[in-house]
């Protein structure tokens, strides 16, 4: 085996690809950030499923070989639409105008956490002196980026759709990874997810009331960051099945990168929508080596 060999193993790729979809991530919310501010999340989130289903709908079907078709894998995806894709898109987006996209991000990536939890309680595991410091390391990081008392309470109104979205992202991340293993068509799958997701979204919009879920007018001025934003959304899709083919245990702590990349991209772009002080800026940080340690001390 050559160094060329050796430095692009299967776990490098894990890795790259990781790093990739956290940057691709925190494109896509920094960009459909001001997009929110202008459109209600129900439309935000329709939008976006049908922007992937038919982006990476022709897409996947161009390059898509029938001979490798598994039923299984497009079962887990179409769980997936309902889940992730249509409500959890819709929670995500309200967490998201309710934090803004620093703090909303740093919460719905302590996904790790959740999987330590149930390895402690359900699974017996132990967890190592790295672990204990990185849970505490997370807590303490969320505490500080997020703590800004309002309407009465400790905590920035808006936090429980964050935490929301944070555990669905949890269960969608195994989701993936089975649907991928089976067939491993990322942007097919992907698509057909999306898909799923847009006539759930109706049908729940003929449940709820219309102050919760209903379309909203947008304005022509708002299309080119839209589609730019459903292109970013499209890849990083792509991109975070690929690296969650993989294992999650190594992916998914990397993509916790996302709140650093979505500080740096919300100083630059969004300086009037959000105000990143000391305190915010540090939290995140805290978080990200939170997460990091947690990721080191299980996987190693």
């Amino acid at each position: 085996m050559n160094a060329e060999e050796k430095f692009v193993t299967f776990e490098t790729q894990t890795i790259l690809w990781a790093f990739l979809a956290a940057f691709l991530a925190a494109s896509t919310n920094v960009t459909l950030a001001r997009v929110l501010a202008q459109v209600g999340s129900f439309t935000l989130a329709q939008i976006a499923n049908i922007g992937n289903a038919v982006f990476l709908g022709i897409y996947g079907l161009w390059n898509f070989d029938i001979s490798i078709f598994r039923w299984e894998a497009f079962a887990w995806f179409g769980v997936l639409g309902v889940t992730n894709f249509c409500m959890n898109r819709w929670v995500f987006y309200n967490g998201m105008k309710a934090m803004g996209p620093s703090r909303h991000v740093t919460i719905t990536s302590m996904v790790p956490l959740p999987t330590l939890l149930v390895a402690v309680l359900v699974l017996g595991e132990r967890p190592g002196p790295l672990v204990l410091l990185g849970t505490a390391l997370v807590v303490a990081g969320v505490v500080t980026a997020c703590y800004s008392p309002s309407k009465g309470r400790w905590f920035q109104a808006g936090i429980g759709w964050s935490l929301t979205s944070m555990l669905v992202f949890a269960g969608g991340g195994y989701m993936r990874n089975r649907g991928m293993n089976i067939m491993s068509e990322s942007a097919l799958l992907t698509a057909w997810a999306a898909l799923v997701a847009v006539p759930t979204g109706e049908m729940f919009r003929t449940v709820f009331p219309k102050r919760i879920l209903s379309w909203e007018r947008v304005g022509w001025s708002l299309v080119p960051l839209i589609v730019l934003g459903i292109i970013f959304n499209s890849v990083h899709q792509v991109v975070m099945n690929i690296s969650l083919k993989g294992k999650i245990s190594l992916a998914i702590p990397i993509m916790s990168s996302t709140p650093v990349f979505v500080m740096i991209l919300s100083s630059i772009f969004l300086r009037d929508l959000e105000r990143l002080n000391a305190r915010v800026v540090v939290g995140i940080l805290i978080t990200f080596m939170g997460m990091a340690a947690i990721g080191f001390g299980r996987y190693g």
